[in-house]
């Protein structure tokens, strides 16, 4: 099949959508697939880069991702190729255009709906996010509904996606851990190569944005140090709040038992994960959260609130603890595992087990199984 990835972020970009894509077309091309992908500059990414086709643009909020105002003057390899598939991963910018080239080429054209965009409305607009709300489902549903396939990352997104009238197809797709890039590393090993001794480690790795309310977490940790007085929070990524973060952990005093990595690569990550003895987020917003399955590749459990996207994935009690949306909640359960030896390696275990669930493979096998569906209809 010849394949058109299109996403207004792509690797070296750390964030979920940008990791899923560039393993989804790793994945495809091991396959013997011809896969190119669409998408914005960026400065971390070697030029000339083989079956990735750049568009110019501006840095935007966060540091890795890029936006243009319109899309115009699309290189000459992409306006003289045609494909068998279209598959855009945002609703707009190049979103926009990877469809409307897929039906110029008669082209069967696929969107992986990455999240529910109106949580970011709750987060980042002051109030005023319940206003644009409408007007944003109704977008979103209409791109949908130009697309023969939307694929939905938890039950919670494609609940949100019919609920913005979607009638197009909708299949469900689990994003799959990088078990090439994150990779188990001993126990032991870790935490002496990171100079953790027996010190009990809570490990955060995400973006450090206002919808990964990572200021929440930094609270609920600080009640656990009550308890658990000689644990580390580390917290491994980069966004535009990482600042107030480290204002805030130095008002709260609490300087020494939190660490701030900024964004970390594979090897440390590798280590981090397999070093800690939990890991946590108070995000109310996922819908596949990459941590958690990159985590349980690692054997580390996970301590988040029971919401969707974290329900599809953690099974309460045997791979993580899912905890109500309440103050005080998350730290209660950080608190059990830190101080519970047995109860973490049970869910260590679980974990391990769980992983099996989300391989590169197991990703690819369903998004080829959808591409060939669509190809023989």
């Amino acid at each position: 099949m010849r394949i058109l990835m299109v996403t207004n972020t792509y690797a070296p970009a750390r964030n979920g959508v940008a990791v899923w894509a560039a393993l989804s077309v790793r994945e495809l091309r091991r396959r013997g697939h011809d896969v190119d992908v669409l998408t914005y500059a960026h400065d971390r990414r070697p030029s000339n880069e083989p079956g990735v086709i750049e568009l110019p643009a501006w840095a935007g909020l966060d540091r890795d991702f890029r936006v243009a105002p319109v899309v115009s003057g699309l290189p000459e390899q992409v306006r003289e190729r045609s494909y068998d598939i279209v598959h855009a991963h945002h609703p707009i910018l190049l979103g926009s255009a990877g469809v409307a080239l897929g039906r110029a080429w008669g082209a069967k054209v696929a969107f992986t709906c990455h999240s529910v965009y109106s949580d970011y409305l709750d987060e980042y607009y002051w109030g005023v996010g319940r206003f644009l709300k409408p007007a944003l489902a109704r977008r979103t549903g209409a791109f949908a509904n130009r697309c023969d396939v939307t694929f939905a990352p938890s039950t919670r997104v494609a609940d949100w996606l019919r609920g913005c009238g979607v009638v197009r197809r909708i299949e469900a797709v689990e994003p799959p851990a990088d078990t090439e890039r994150i990779h188990c590393v001993r126990r032991q090993a870790a935490r002496s190569a990171l100079g953790l001794g027996g010190r009990p480690v809570v490990f955060y790795v995400g973006r450090i944005a206002d919808e990964k309310r990572v200021g929440a977490l930094v609270a609920e940790f600080a009640g656990v140090l009550d308890t658990v007085p000689d644990a580390l929070l580390v917290l491994g990524g980069g966004g535009r709040r990482e600042r107030s973060i480290a204002r805030d952990v130095a008002t709260r005093g609490i300087g020494a038992s939190v660490r701030a990595l900024g964004p970390v690569d594979s090897e440390t990550l590798s280590q981090w994960y397999s070093a800690a003895d939990v890991c946590a987020s108070a995000s109310r917003s996922e819908t596949g959260p990459l941590s958690v399955v990159e985590a349980m590749a690692c054997g580390c459990p996970s301590v988040a609130l029971r919401a969707p996207g974290f329900e599809d994935r953690i099974v309460d009690g045997e791979c993580g603890l899912l905890v109500e949306d309440r103050p005080g909640a998350i730290g209660e359960g950080l608190a059990r595992v830190l101080l519970d030896p047995a109860l973490r390696a049970h869910l260590s275990a679980g974990a391990s087990r769980r992983s099996s669930l989300y391989t590169p493979e197991s990703g690819t096998d369903r998004l080829e199984a959808v591409y060939r569906e669509l190809l023989d209809c």
